[in-house]
């Protein structure tokens, strides 16, 4: 069962009604509390007071005790009473209200205030005693300050409970109104066509709104690069597999029609030269391809290059050898790095291979790792027929290749080792090559330390 999400509309309605509920609630406890207290004091004074009334009106009177007419006139009536006392010679009760006892209330004090249990009600009573003789009793039922008490805090918040519904409307309606760009922009964003990627205009909206669709914006102008890109890789990939396949095709139409044997075994040699160029491409076009994801791998651990360096130099050792051409190391112990070693180890072996493979046989090629503050810079310079320095700015372009177009190669491996620079934080640039000739290649990693 799915369950319904709530909106940010209903969230801060409920929020606001659910804080001020609670502001009423303690506001109301608050109240009820300091009117119990100001109940009690004015119910003690007028006790006080009633006392003081009566004893001033207190006289002799006859010996039988005086009682009043029972007259009913409002309902708390029945929640005060009163005695009062003739204490000269034996106590004789003069006068006492129709709640009041026969008898002198068990439990309370001489003079003063205190609190008895009649007739199953707490009282409050306060006792006052006058210089003839007198001794007045004045009483209330408790049930009153808690009543009155009680009338007092719901009266105050009476207003309140009944302007909550009230102001639940009116927070919707604004709510609503203020959220009235969030339902424009969603709205936008819904009948917006997969392939329109233009940015999200930022005029006009609240200052709440600009930093997600400056983000938007962003990701927009991410999506639409990635795509662009994508775009011309398909096009460059096929562009290059037309090519060899073509090649191939050709190649084995004329094994298949030529009836000598040495013109079939050249074709048949040319064709497996092409499936290996095709196999060179596919497997350099998988490389860029998972570099160019969003899922290619992060640096994530402490590599030396120095190692790395020496392990890619003894691989290539060979292709060199065969050709007679002088690979030189010249490298610095600790050149330590955060990195991926996988990806590493490509970047050198594409670099130090395109030099191999461009210089002449008998040629020069030079590999250094050095130092420099706080980084680590790789150099691989060669002496071969280099680039031209205004074409130098479109090594590491996808496809583009110079110098000796005879040289087997796709045009990939230095677009593969300017990425995975990237993805290290890295900078390739090129320049010249030794003694001013052939190419240079320089990057610089950000060391460990």
């Amino acid at each position: 069962m799915t369950t319904r999400p709530s909106s940010i509309q209903s969230r801060l309605i409920l929020l606001v009604l659910g804080a001020l509920l609670a502001v009423e609630l303690v506001s109301g406890w608050t109240g009820y509390r300091r009117a119990l207290h100001e109940a009690d004091e004015l119910l003690d004074a007028q006790l006080v007071q009633y006392a003081q009334i009566m004893l001033s009106l207190a006289h002799e009177g006859r010996d039988d005790e005086v009682r009043l007419p029972d007259i009913k006139a409002h309902p708390y009536q029945s929640k005060l009473m009163f005695q009062i006392w003739d204490m000269r010679g034996a106590p004789r009760l003069m006068l006492r209200s129709p709640e009041a006892p026969h008898h002198w209330p068990q439990g309370v004090k001489p003079s003063g205030y205190s609190e008895v249990t009649l007739t199953g009600h707490a009282w409050r009573f306060f006792v006052a005693r006058g210089d003839n003789g007198y001794v007045v009793l004045a009483a209330n039922d408790l049930h009153i300050h808690q009543e009155l008490a009680s009338q007092i805090a719901l009266s105050n918040m009476s207003p309140y409970l009944l302007a909550v519904p009230i102001l639940a409307v009116l927070l919707l309606l604004a709510i609503r109104r203020g959220l009235k760009p969030l339902h424009v922009l969603a709205a936008d964003l819904s009948g917006r066509d997969p392939q329109r990627l233009d940015e999200l205009p930022e005029a006009g909206l609240p200052r709440e709104l600009r930093p997600p669709v400056r983000a938007m914006n962003q990701l927009f102008g991410r999506i639409r690069m990635a795509m662009d890109k994508e775009r011309r890789f398909t096009s460059d990939a096929a562009h290059e597999l037309r090519t060899p396949i073509a090649a191939l095709r050709a190649q084995l139409q004329v094994a298949e029609r030529t009836p000598d044997p040495e013109e079939r075994q050249a074709a048949i040699a040319k064709a497996l030269g092409g499936t290996s160029r095709m196999t060179h491409l596919v497997a350099q076009l998988l490389a860029l391809a998972r570099l160019g994801a969003e899922t290619a791998d992060k640096p994530d651990a402490n590599v030396n290059l120095d190692d790395l360096l020496h392990d890619v130099v003894a691989g290539l050792a060979p292709q060199a050898e065969s050709r007679g051409i002088q690979v030189k190391t010249d490298t610095e112990p600790n050149c330590v790095l955060t990195g991926n070693a996988e990806l590493l180890r490509v970047l050198l072996r594409n670099l130090i291979d395109n030099a191999i493979r461009y210089v002449p046989d008998a040629g020069r090629v030079r590999v250094g790792l050095a130092r420099e503050g706080g980084y680590v810079v790789l150099t691989v310079a060669d002496n071969g027929p280099g680039v031209a320095v205004e074409e130098r700015d479109m090594l590491g372009q996808r496809f583009h290749r110079f110098g000796n177009q005879a040289v087997e190669g796709v045009g990939l491996g230095l677009s593969i080792a300017r990425r995975i620079a990237e993805l290290h934080g890295a900078e390739l640039v090129f320049g010249e090559g030794l003694e001013g000739s052939g190419l240079g290649a320089r990057v610089r990693f950000p060391a460990n330390g």
